[in-house]
Formats: C-alpha cells, sequence, structure tokens
C-alpha cells in the first residue's frame, strides 16, 4: 500500500511530516504518483503552493508497512 506524504524541514524546529489523508491510499506506487500529480498543486491552499513553489514544501509517495511488532 502506497500513500503521499509532506514533508517540511524547518531549521529550528526540525521535520515535519504528514499524511495527506484526503487523497486516501493506493495498491501501488504508479496510482500513488498518478494521484500526486493530479492533486499538486492544484488541491493546495495559496500558502502551501507557494512553499512547494519555492521548494519549501515537498510531497513524495512512500510505501505504508503493516503494524507489526517492534524491536524496542
Amino acid at each position: 500500500m502506497w500513500a503521499i506524504m509532506a514533508i517540511s524541514i524547518q531549521l529550528l524546529s526540525g521535520p515535519n511530516v504528514w499524511a495527506v489523508t484526503d487523497e486516501g491510499t493506493f495498491e501501488d506506487e504508479a496510482a500513488c504518483q498518478a494521484a500526486l500529480a493530479e492533486a499538486v498543486p492544484r488541491t493546495l491552499s495559496e500558502d502551501l503552493r507557494l512553499a512547494w513553489e519555492i521548494g519549501e514544501l515537498k510531497y513524495v509517495c512512500l510505501k505504508v508497512r503493516g503494524a507489526g511488532l517492534s524491536a524496542n
């Protein structure tokens, strides 16, 4: 399963990453990339669009794995 993630790294506060839940999840990477290309930048608010245009905000497709047992 694949999901779209938004990534922004701030100098003082570090990374800020969130799932773009409005788009849902996808069975394969191609479907995720197609949805990403269709949604960005068309569906972004003005502030998010500006951040995306100047490279302060990235959207990527990441593979989602199940929540199995952790080594911790």
